[in-house]
């Protein structure tokens, strides 16, 4: 799985616009996409017709503003389209430094959420705000890569040189490692200036930029206006042809990334799920529920990541089920998950509905 932030601290450079028309082009590609809004204006709901104010549940919850962190990142999803999810945020989301001012792991909420998906996607991408506070600190932590929409003008030259430095110090400070490639947006081929800006650009960033150029189109404006991706709205534009082209560069690196999709099942009645659990000390993790019977088995074996995550995806039919995990021989329900039942041996199943 890819997770790619959108960041610049600049407004204006095409960040929402970048966002949610690569994640329609990639979902159309066959991609399983979520596309997460960390910037409390909202604006990626807006872009899709969702009014982020009418949500009951929004990124907000997952974050743990409200003072619960009970709420997971598949509550809130919306349904997009085919391949296609977005988690919506609202004006909410700007008081998450107060509330987490003092908060150990603040830094993380999101990178934890993301890590708790049930639901396995390809890519994640998360819109960020235009600023360089916490929202944007835990997207660039829960992510594995950053695209940096630019737009032509001097100004965007001079911020920057600011976000590579922030960019270079989280990656210092934390050790998490993020690929970065640059894009630029808003280009108009007409003007002197669109051209010695790109040409500044792409000295600046070499071979971290992608080939793609984003042509300033009056398309574009007009399907954020009617709540639709370039892809919804006219495939004739040349916003569209831009936006696919771009999708079609961050396809191509997924061989050299040694990147593995999620498996599409053709059985349309089963739903891939995915279950994780933290322990990075752990010698071996397994899940057992009423879904194999609780029968252990090589297929009930965890995988474990670099950084101690150990997950299994499995292909459910809907309906509910209740499952522990089994770590060193020990009988652990789900951390995460607050929705449990007792079982017959006195102690707690973890439960969860696929629908």
């Amino acid at each position: 799985m890819r997770i790619i932030s959108i960041a610049n601290q600049k407004g204006g450079c095409g960040k929402t616009t970048t966002a949610v028309n690569l994640s329609a082009c990639l979902a159309n590609k066959g991609r399983k996409v979520l596309l997460i809004d960390m910037d409390p204006q909202g604006h990626s709901a807006l872009h899709l017709n969702i009014n982020p104010d009418e949500q009951s549940k929004t990124v907000s919850d997952v974050l743990g503003i409200s003072g619960s962190r009970a709420t997971s990142l598949d509550e809130v999803m919306l349904g997009i389209g085919k391949n296609f999810h977005m988690a919506p945020s609202n004006i909410s989301l700007s008081t998450l430094d107060q509330h987490l001012s003092m908060v150990q792991g603040r830094e993380t909420r999101l990178k934890e959420s993301i890590d708790s998906l049930y639901q396995a996607f390809d890519y994640i991408i998360i819109d960020c705000p235009p600023s360089l506070g916490l929202l944007t600190f835990n997207s660039l932590l829960a992510s594995t890569e950053v695209i940096v929409p630019i737009e032509m003008s001097l100004f965007s030259l001079h911020g920057i040189g600011r976000l590579m430095e922030i960019l270079g110090l989280v990656q210092e400070k934390t050790g998490h490692k993020l690929k970065i490639n640059a894009v630029a947006t808003m280009y108009d081929s007409r003007t002197r200036i669109s051209k010695e800006v790109l040409n500044d650009i792409r000295d600046n960033f070499k071979g971290s930029m992608y080939k793609t150029v984003i042509n300033l189109n009056v398309k574009l404006k007009e399907a954020a206006s009617f709540g639709k991706s370039i892809l919804d709205y006219q495939k004739r534009a040349r916003g569209f042809t831009d936006y696919m082209a771009l999708a079609n560069e961050v396809v191509k690196e997924e061989k050299h990334l040694g990147m593995e999709l999620v498996k599409q099942n053709k059985a349309f009645s089963k739903i891939e799920k995915q279950f994780v659990f933290h322990a990075p000390d752990a010698i071996s993790v397994k899940i057992v529920g009423s879904f194999n019977n609780w029968t252990l088995s090589e297929e009930s074996t965890m995988e474990r990541d670099q950084e101690g995550k150990w997950s299994k995806r499995l292909l459910l039919d809907p309906g509910k089920y209740e499952y522990k995990f089994l770590v060193n021989d020990i009988w652990i329900e789900d951390k995460r998950n607050p929705n449990l039942s007792d079982n017959a041996f006195g102690g707690k199943n973890s439960v969860i509905e696929i629908v």
